[in-house]
């Protein structure tokens, strides 16, 4: 539908009008009524069930005293249940696991629940022992893991639950963009995710030349009367700053109708999740920092994994060590010159999958190169040999890079190291992703690896260099599991 098309329809649009049936529940009280009463009974349950999976563990016990430890037998206290559950919530509350609004990912609802359990419960050991109660570390670990397994599972069906139940009883909010631009329509495309009703833009049809997917109700100049005929309960401005004067003047003026109005900033990708707005003089400004402090926290999660990684992963670093001397002549590791943080070079470490005289054959297949920007990568390398394909599809040849991530040239999660030719290629913003270390696993790797286009990358290197969180760190590592075992993109 073309800009001029729509514009034809707005009388026959402007006659419509909400559902007959919502007007009986569309009031201000249920709308308010409906998310507290959910994340009342979300608390509620949550309190339950830790405690009942401390009975449970207990009942186990005692029903089947015979098969369990000596750290079974003390008869820890029943108000250690209790605590533990009112900590844990308290704690989940704090994770924002009770914003059903804006439901976190699996990975991150996940991470925020073992991590609430386990400070929960170090909390309730540490009075039992202050009052000097008896204590079974077994039986706490084991309700632990319960509680753990029941709130993963119920927050899961909470979320899908109250979307649903919200859809249902609450009618849609009603929303129209202002700005029929490439940014408005992304946001009428994530307004309509949320469960907003999208009726149309308001912009200038002179000034649109493509097509759009909603319709054109009218020009900036009617916005009133657009907002009156519609009924609608928020507006979201979408336009460049260029274009704001107009906006701003209908927005100093007000509405007669009640409407919450939603300003998109406009600083590009630039913008953090984490930001503050701050006053000088008569302005605002964004205040944040390009790049993300790093806690220590990452630091002892990087030696830790990587040191209990090297020690389980002994017996198949062997067993690699020995399918690739038999299937192809040369060293069993492959060191090569990589770009850390800073421009810093190092050594990356990598299981050797490729003959010998592979860099050497790169000249001849960079006309066969299927990725985009610096990088070379294709489907099918001849290069590669026969365990070495096994390996890359599993990534188990990036598994050497522990030891680099002990020796600080590297971490688990951060943006891939280059290559020194790559560097050299790249464009000026590009070399943003050399302010963090480099990383086995990132962003990238958990979105599809070569499948994402080289620019996209670098965004999402960006992307997690200006929002790093501890949180966000255990979210990929998470992810990392599924997009190993899937193999997409890895070649």
């Amino acid at each position: 539908m073309s800009a001029q098309v729509a514009l034809s329809d707005v009388k026959v649009a402007a006659r419509a009008r909400p559902w007959p049936w919502t007007r009986s529940i569309d009031a201000p009280g249920v709308v308010r009524a409906l998310p507290a009463a959910v994340v009342g009974v979300a608390v509620a349950v949550d309190a339950l069930l830790v405690v009942d999976c401390f009975t449970l563990s207990f009942t186990l016990r005692t029903l089947f005293p015979q098969s369990f430890t000596p750290a079974f037998l003390p008869d820890s206290p029943a108000w250690i249940a209790v605590i533990v559950a009112v900590l844990a919530v308290g704690l989940l509350a704090s994770r924002g696991l009770y914003d059903l609004e804006r439901p976190r990912p699996w990975p991150a609802r996940l991470y925020a629940i073992v991590s609430s359990i386990s400070i929960a419960l170090v909390g309730a050991v540490a009075l039992s022992l202050l009052a000097g109660e008896p204590f079974a570390r077994a039986w706490s670990a084991a309700s632990s893991a319960f509680a753990v397994a029941a709130l993963a599972i119920w927050h899961s069906g909470i979320a899908r639950g109250y979307t649903a139940m919200s859809r249902a009883v609450i009618p849609a909010r009603r929303a129209i963009v202002v700005g029929a631009n490439g940014a408005g329509r992304a946001s009428a495309r994530a307004l309509a995710d949320q469960g907003y009703d999208v009726v149309g833009y308001a912009d200038n049809g002179t000034d649109l030349l493509d097509a759009i997917d909603r319709p054109l109700l009218g020009p900036i100049a009617r916005l009133e009367d657009l907002v009156q005929s519609f009924g609608v309960d928020e507006l979201l401005i979408a336009l460049p700053s260029d274009r704001r004067e107009q906006i701003d003047q209908v927005l100093t003026k007000g509405f007669s109708r009640h409407v919450r109005v939603k300003y998109a900033a406009d600083p590009g990708e630039l913008l953090p999740r984490r930001f503050d707005v701050c006053r000088i003089g008569a302005t605002q400004y964004f205040d944040f920092t390009p790049v993300a402090r790093v806690s220590w926290l990452k630091r002892a999660l990087d030696v830790t994994l990587a040191v209990l990684g090297l020690a389980a992963l002994l017996p198949l670093f062997v067993c690699v060590a020995i399918a690739i001397k038999l299937d192809s002549p040369g060293s069993v590791f492959y060191r090569q010159l990589r770009v850390g943080k800073d421009g810093r070079h190092f050594q990356m470490l990598k299981f050797r999958s490729m003959r010998q005289d592979a860099e050497g054959c790169i000249t001849d297949l960079q006309q066969r190169n299927e990725v985009t920007g610096p990088m070379f990568k294709i489907r099918c390398d001849p290069r590669i040999t026969r365990v070495g394909r096994l390996l890359r599809r599993y990534s188990v040849d990036e598994l050497p890079q522990l030891l680099n991530v002990v020796q600080r040239d590297m971490s688990l999660v951060g943006p891939r190291p280059p290559l020194l030719a790559e560097v050299e290629k790249y464009e000026e913003w590009e070399l943003g992703r050399l302010r963090a270390l480099p990383g086995i696993t990132g962003l990238w790797q958990v979105s599809g690896r070569t499948e994402v286009p080289f620019h996209d990358m670098v965004r999402l290197d960006l992307h997690y260099i200006r929002n790093w969180s501890f949180a966000l760190d255990m979210e990929i590592l998470l992810r990392t599991i599924p997009a190993v075992l899937t193999t997409k993109g890895a070649y």
